[in-house]
């Protein structure tokens, strides 16, 4: 068995491959000269739409003004609450903070690490305009009964899908089911550009109209500002490789699946982990393994001394950074105990044994 270096993810490996369609799509850029926002953001920007099943998609700088945006577009500030789970990145509770309004922080479920529906509805108030649910490491948030309670209480549902790029929820692909929608493509996510990238997706078109005009300086035509907004645009080489990698992506997320199943059946019955699940409803893409660990310090002890890399997603739960002193069971109950393994699209049987081996 190879002793050689398992990264964390390995980016090289997944762009080795295509390497001659993604220099073909830079070089047409170069040759069109078409460097922000033009024809190849909106070739993406269609083809992303048409991926998902969403009638609209609007490219953005990256994933954290993607929320900012949506929650600008939907006429969310100073005032307003918006509900959203504990355990996430700070993107998720930053990005409403900064237009305005108040992030309301909610449990999460102790095995899928997502927000725990059940919890929502006691944290409703007369100030609550929006949920906004994360489907963190690729594991789809219950979307029924986020729906429900949305409908019920008269609330927006804004899907934070920064790491569920090709998830489905009973068949339907996640970022489909809300008001809007929000898009990393951080380099290492599934859908990932060469750079900071980003995109809201919604089925409203004024929603969608009124973010193309905050990622553009306010502007509806060439010069008529019509708000005060941003410079957040999508770039043409950024958005040429991600139409080239989108073809690819239900391959990778396969790739991704198929690894995940086989690590979760080599560490079956190590008594000291808890694995990954999905609930019935999910069709999990596993942008990250994590597991939780009797003795976090330990299993990274085994997997630095095999020379296996490790990450922790994330060592912190939002409320800390707002002052928030609640107790939150479920995610307290893990935060000190989660730790992400090397998971990414062509991982070979050799890494996938040599990981588990460490563990055991």
């Amino acid at each position: 068995m190879s002793t050689a270096k398992i990264p964390f993810v390995d980016l090289l490996r997944i762009h080795q491959p295509i390497k001659a369609e993604i220099n073909a799509a830079i070089q047409t850029v170069i040759a069109g000269s078409s460097f922000i926002s033009g024809k190849f953001v909106t070739q993406f920007e269609e083809e992303f739409a048409a991926y998902l099943g969403a009638q609209h998609c609007v490219g953005c700088a990256n994933g954290t003004d993607a929320i900012e945006l949506a929650l600008e577009a939907l006429n969310i500030g100073a005032g307003d609450e918006v509900i959203l789970p504990v355990h996430s990145w700070i993107s998720t509770a930053s990005a409403i903070a900064r237009v305005g309004a108040k992030p309301v922080f909610v449990d999460t479920e102790a095995d899928t690490f997502c927000i725990n529906a059940n919890e929502i509805e006691a944290k409703i108030t007369s100030n609550t305009k929006a949920i906004l649910p994360v489907h963190l490491y690729g594991h789809p948030c219950d979307m029924d009964a986020i729906n429900a309670m949305a409908k019920r209480h008269k609330l927006l549902v804004i899907e934070d899908c920064a790491q569920a790029h090709g998830a489905l929820y009973k068949g339907r692909k996640v970022g489909t089911f809300g008001d809007a929608a929000c898009f990393s493509f951080y380099p290492s996510k599934n859908l990932g550009a060469l750079g900071d990238a980003g995109a809201v997706v919604t089925n409203n078109s004024d929603v969608a109209q009124a973010i193309r005009e905050l990622i553009n300086c306010g502007q509806r035509e060439k010069n008529n500002i019509v708000r005060i907004a941003r410079n957040s645009r999508l770039d043409g080489l950024q958005a040429a490789v991600l139409s080239v990698k989108l073809k690819h992506l239900d391959d990778w997320n396969e790739s991704r699946k198929a690894s995940a199943k086989q690590l979760t059946q080599a560490l079956k019955g190590v008594a000291a982990i808890e694995l990954p699940v999905h609930r019935d409803y999910a069709t999990h893409v596993y942008h990250l393994y994590v597991i939780k660990c009797a003795d976090r310090t330990a299993v990274r002890q085994k997997l630095a001394n095999q020379n296996i890399d490790w990450a922790c997603h994330y060592p912190f739960l939002l409320s800390e950074s707002f002052g928030d002193a609640t107790s939150y069971k479920n995610a307290q109950s893990y935060i000190d105990k989660i730790v992400s393994l090397p998971l990414f699209a062509a991982m070979t049987n050799d890494e996938i044994a040599r990981i588990a081996a460490a563990l055991k």
